[in-house]
């Protein structure tokens, strides 16, 4: 990552996958799975189209993995190969906490979000595929999916917005 060429790419794809990651993640968290809830059974289609046949969580992950990989390029870049006493000094610092917040996030989506998003997909099948109402079971089982879902995505947006902001002043902080 020598030359300026590298650089400008590496930034180009942290701020625009980025800017992508964390809009779509406070969508989803603070408007999206509010409305699916709110509609009940009616907000199922919504999420199958997008899960499924639109790929968002493919599209969600690809954005976080892009992001956080030209995020670590750059952070190598600026403290000399992960040393030096730029990673000490505030900019450093505030960049590095930035990207432990982003790494946090993705290993969430990996760990919580995708495997309850999977389980839901399955779970509406199983549904669909039964004709009628859900069992009581599958009833439960959804609800508890979907709240955790709405609290695990809450938290990402959060911890992904506290992340853009930290990017945003890192490099005015000495």
């Amino acid at each position: 990552m020598e030359g300026s060429g590298a650089l400008h790419l590496f930034r180009l794809i942290h701020i625009v996958c980025g800017a992508l990651w964390v809009g779509a993640a406070a969508f989803v968290a603070f408007f999206l799975m509010p409305t699916v809830r709110a509609l009940g059974p009616g907000g199922g289609p919504v999420m199958q189209e997008l899960a499924q046949v639109r790929k968002l969580p493919v599209y969600m992950m690809a954005m976080a993995i892009l992001t956080v990989l030209s995020g670590v390029g750059l952070y190598w870049r600026d403290s000399g190969g992960f040393k030096g006493p730029w990673m000490h000094s505030g900019s450093g610092a505030v960049f590095g906490f930035g990207g432990l917040l982003a790494i946090l996030v993705v290993v969430i989506g990996m760990t919580v979000i995708s495997p309850s998003t999977r389980r839901m997909g399955e779970l509406a099948a199983s549904m669909r595929g039964a004709g009628g109402g859900p069992s009581p079971e599958q009833g439960a089982e959804m609800q508890a999916l979907q709240a955790r879902m709405t609290r695990f995505t809450r938290i990402v947006a959060v911890l992904l917005l506290v992340a853009t902001a930290a990017m945003a002043v890192a490099r005015y902080i000495p």
